[in-house]
């Protein structure tokens, strides 16, 4: 199941047949009934009127690969400021975005490039994750994270990064806060998974890095979208099928046809392809590489003097040395750049 429908058809059937009742809050202060109910309408709006976009998997392996590009693997711990840099001139083109992806299948390869290790059972708790971007504010943009727990359960999203604009309308990731929602978070507590003040900081913590390391994905798909090139391929397609469609309205379901109305499917194209496929063969090299004794690659060696304990000096002529270049080594294939 695709996830924004999953939260549209849950949220519907709950506006629809269900009367929420009051709950406490994370603050003992409890939760108005009519403010649950607002809350879903207000995510139901959000998702009617947001450009929603659906990343198959290589699509989201590849804008993660370019990511990688610019803020660097872990281990090399670059500074905050390149990918920050990078991620304020991108342009998103509607006010309000969905974006969604398989995180299971992200992470599988995120194993196989080398990046981390995770066991079957840590991957077999990922499924569907979306983003919900919100840039209606000129003082503000806004990101919010919803997370699957099966084909029919999901995470709604406890808190809401609020990203400062500076003057030109461009982020500033200096002003960012969290907000947290009263009504997901009461919520959650009353379902048992949030049970003191100690695991609601632990939550926050991973939920924070979660969304800031990958939310920019979102912005690597505008860059390569605007780069103009053949990196991705997109395709329009409507979210219910015409079954569903006269279905919905036979029994009076107009919410399903206003939020399901149509989605964009994003695959990769040929020169994405070429990356990948550049990327597989030089990861491939390079663990022969390291597992190896082989000589280093080609180079010339200047001329120098070789000088020997006993006084002994010996000049060496230029001269070539290592292993030569492998032919079947595909050349760097580079990603899509923002243009100035």
């Amino acid at each position: 199941m695709i996830l924004y429908k999953t939260i549209a058809l849950k949220f519907g059937h709950h506006l629809e047949n269900e009367q929420p009742v009051d709950i406490r809050g994370p603050d003992g202060k409890l939760v108005q009934s009519e403010e649950i109910r607002q809350h879903w309408q207000r995510v139901l709006s959000d998702l009617s009127s947001a450009r929603i976009y659906l990343l198959d998997h290589n699509a989201a392996n590849y804008l993660d690969s370019l990511r990688m590009d610019v803020q660097g693997m872990p281990w090399e711990n670059r500074p905050e400021s390149d990918i920050q840099g990078y991620v304020r001139d991108v342009d998103l083109p509607r006010d309000l975005i969905w974006i969604e992806y398989d995180d299971r299948k992200l992470w599988e390869n995120r194993v196989a490039r080398g990046i981390t290790t995770l066991s079957e059972e840590e991957l077999s708790n990922r499924h569907q994750r979306g983003f919900l971007f919100d840039n209606r504010s000129s003082d503000k943009l806004t990101v919010r994270l919803f997370s699957a727990m099966t084909d029919t359960v999901f995470f709604d999203a406890p808190f809401v990064l609020e990203i400062s604009k500076s003057q030109d309308g461009r982020p500033d990731f200096n002003g960012a806060s969290w907000q947290l929602k009263r009504t997901v978070i009461a919520g959650f507590m009353r379902a048992g998974l949030l049970r003191d003040e100690a695991s609601l900081r632990e939550y926050f913590g991973e939920h924070k890095g979660q969304l800031t390391y990958e939310m920019v994905i979102g912005f690597m798909l505008f860059a390569a979208l605007a780069a103009r090139e053949d990196d991705l391929l997109s395709q329009e397609v409507s979210s219910l099928s015409t079954s569903q469609a006269k279905s919905a309205r036979k029994f009076g379901k107009a919410w399903m046809t206003e939020v399901l109305k149509s989605h964009v499917t994003i695959r990769i194209g040929p020169a994405a392809e070429r990356h990948m496929t550049e990327q597989r063969a030089r990861l491939r090299f390079e663990e022969a590489q390291a597992a190896s004794r082989a000589a280093p690659t080609e180079h010339w060696v200047a001329e120098h003097e070789r000088r020997y304990s006993n006084g002994k000096v010996v000049r060496v002529r230029a001269h070539k040395r290592g292993r030569s270049t492998d032919r079947d080594l595909p050349t760097r294939v580079v990603g899509p750049r923002v243009k100035g």
